[in-house]
């Protein structure tokens, strides 16, 4: 049972929460999120010309190159086939699918097992090369699992687009996903579950988190972290090589902070210096993180589970890099001590039934 003070704390976050909702400015329906990742988000936005992309013209070059991987990745998800099913509360903050399977080009990549994520935990997605850490994420991303519509998904796809925002303007602008919690809060105040007022105290945060007297300071705050000076964050996005734009793009998951965040190998673009912070950053994420990386220091300081790929199934252990090492050495240890003992009976029987039969 929650005590009298935390009671008391969730009631003036309710308060406030209902405050800034009377005197909340309109915002403009045109904002939209960049297209720089899969932010599956249900805010409502007007659709932008077609020329247009950030509220100005791209080059020939910049939107064959935008149409070329929105076609790939399209082309992709035609060629999976999802199958799971949701064995959760609808309104649970943690995600747990029974018999995921997930076919490829015909390839099964996962075969009948189970996928579980749980809040506050984050993830470390290894296996080798070939055996569907991509894929997973991308499925995720890409909702083609049944996952709670109230979850809100961000996967890392590719750099920001080239256009004539500032670094710091670009980071900014995911602000309007401040109306999507805004309006979730609203439907969520009507029911009077426990999963409901969780995730409802979980969206109050989360607004606080994102409140628009330190959005300027917080993306700054990020784009420093990522090795952004303060020159560098009033430069524009096309002055910016692909590298740093996979900066940008990082620091606008960073900046929105969704309910599940997929990163695939987010340390590719980053020297030493931004790599600590990004570490020191990630190891206090709230909700569910899942990253792919082949850095075994970034696990070990980031994660707080491993998810092991292997024959096709996810196999879950607990604590970081390091731990899943020494955990499944001793699981091979002792899987070879069974098999040893099972081919030394083997053998026992074999020899006494020749000595019996003779």
């Amino acid at each position: 049972m929650p005590s009298d003070a935390k009671k008391r704390r969730d009631a003036k976050k309710k308060e406030a929460a209902k405050a800034r909702a009377q005197k909340k400015p309109t915002q403009k329906d045109d904002e939209q999120i960049n297209g720089d990742a899969n932010c599956n988000n249900t805010a409502e936005s007007e659709p932008e010309p077609e020329a247009l992309t950030n509220g100005v013209h791209m080059s020939a070059a910049e939107k064959e190159l935008v149409k070329k991987l929105e076609t790939e990745m399209k082309l992709n998800a035609d060629a999976r086939a999802c199958t799971g099913v949701l064995a959760i509360h609808p309104r649970s903050r943690d995600i747990k699918i029974e018999n995921f399977s997930i076919n490829f080009h015909g390839v099964e990549i996962f075969a009948d097992t189970k996928l579980e994520l749980n809040c506050g935990r984050r993830y470390g997605l290894i296996g080798l090369n070939g055996s569907g850490k991509s894929t997973l994420l991308a499925a995720l991303g890409q909702r083609e699992v049944p996952i709670q519509s109230h979850i809100d998904i961000y996967h890392l796809t590719r750099e920001m687009e080239a256009s004539e925002k500032s670094a710091l303007q670009a980071v900014m602008d995911v602000d309007v996903e401040r109306t999507r919690l805004e309006k979730l809060s609203e439907e969520l105040a009507q029911y009077d579950d426990e999963e409901s007022q969780e995730q409802l105290m979980d969206i109050y945060e989360r607004l606080d988190e994102i409140g628009a007297e330190k959005a300027q300071a917080k993306a700054a705050y990020i784009l420093h972290g990522l090795g952004f000076t303060k020159d560098m964050q009033r430069k524009m996005c096309k002055d910016f090589s692909g590298g740093w734009r996979m900066r940008i793009a990082l620091a606008r998951a960073l900046y929105v902070r969704p309910h599940l965040l997929l990163l695939d190998e987010p340390t590719n673009h980053l020297d030493l210096e931004a790599c600590v912070w990004l570490e020191d950053e990630l190891k206090t994420y709230k909700r569910i993180l899942v990253v792919i990386s082949h850095s075994q220091d970034f696990l070990n300081g980031v994660c707080t589970n491993i998810i092991h790929i292997d024959k096709r199934r996810l196999n879950y252990y607990g604590g970081n890099y390091d731990t899943f090492v020494r955990t499944r050495l001793e699981l091979l240890e002792n899987q070879m001590k069974r098999y040893n003992w099972e081919q030394s009976q083997i053998s026992h029987m074999k020899d006494y039934i020749a000595l019996r039969f003779i």
